[in-house]
């Protein structure tokens, strides 16, 4: 199987790469989501035709390491995870994809890695610190302490509970199989880590920020599109924070144009 090792701490990343002619881009999916779901996702799939796909497991996910204490998950560190893969497959700079918890990885490449990163497409998180009124941190927080006895069930069916939507069969399956130690520490972590940026204004990598109309996030991402020199916001209406990874026929022009222009 192929592995990054990260320089900080050893941790290893589990990588899949799909070989084309054209542009490379590294996706990342949401929390407990593994590689697999990124594979499946319409607008990947999409792109597959004419760029060299790349998908990475979070530290914590899929067949990547699991570590159980919070430091382990600081935004420094995984950011260090995605040079490592990069490293391991002798890519300078890529284009990012991210979903979700992807998508807050991504902000923080554009902080920390800004020389490995072409573009960046972030849809469904925003680079602010956690705003604990947001109605999905609490339920959340309140799922990840209950999994750490219950297992994850209870965590699955927080995610539709504060989303309103059922979560597809296989993709509940897959959430099943996560480690619920691991992917608590991940999210403590991410409560406690603030802002990710101190100045959005000097970043000078090529942005498209997507979010579905209507999430607790969305005035956040909206504020950090106009932050980010040049950077375009896409809000997205009728759908949802659990949906909008699987629309095309918006987002797919967009992100095009991005990679095309960066």
């Amino acid at each position: 199987m192929p592995y990054a090792t990260n320089r900080l701490d050893g941790v290893r990343t589990y990588y899949e790469d799909w070989p084309q002619d054209g542009p490379p881009v590294l996706v990342y999916t949401g929390l407990g989501d593994p590689l697999e779901d990124a594979q499946e996702n319409p607008l990947v799939l999409a792109l597959a035709r004419d760029h060299h796909l790349y998908f990475a497991d979070h530290r914590g996910h899929g067949r990547s390491d699991k570590p159980h204490h919070d430091a382990a998950y600081a935004l420094p560190t995984r950011v260090a995870d995605t040079e490592a893969v990069l490293d391991e497959v002798g890519l300078d700079r890529v284009h990012v994809i991210g979903f979700s918890w992807g998508a807050r990885l991504g902000f923080a490449l554009g902080e920390h890695a800004p020389s490995r990163v072409r573009s960046l497409t972030l849809c469904g998180n925003q680079p602010y610190a956690w705003d604990p009124a947001w109605p999905p941190v609490p339920l959340l927080t309140e799922a990840l302490e209950v999994a750490q006895g219950s297992g994850m069930t209870a965590f699955a069916d927080c995610l539709e509970a504060a989303f309103g939507e059922r979560i597809p069969p296989q993709a509940r399956e897959r959430i099943l199989a996560n480690d619920p130690r691991a992917l608590a520490a991940a999210w403590r972590s991410a409560l406690a880590e603030g802002p990710i940026s101190a100045d959005l204004s000097a970043w000078t990598v090529p942005c498209l920020i997507c979010m579905a109309a209507g999430e607790d996030m969305f005035a956040n991402a909206e504020r950090a599109a106009a932050e980010i020199p040049g950077a375009r916001f896409l809000a997205r209406s009728g759908v949802t924070h659990l949906s909008a990874p699987y629309e095309v026929d918006r987002v797919l022009p967009a992100v095009r144009a991005l990679i095309g222009a960066a």
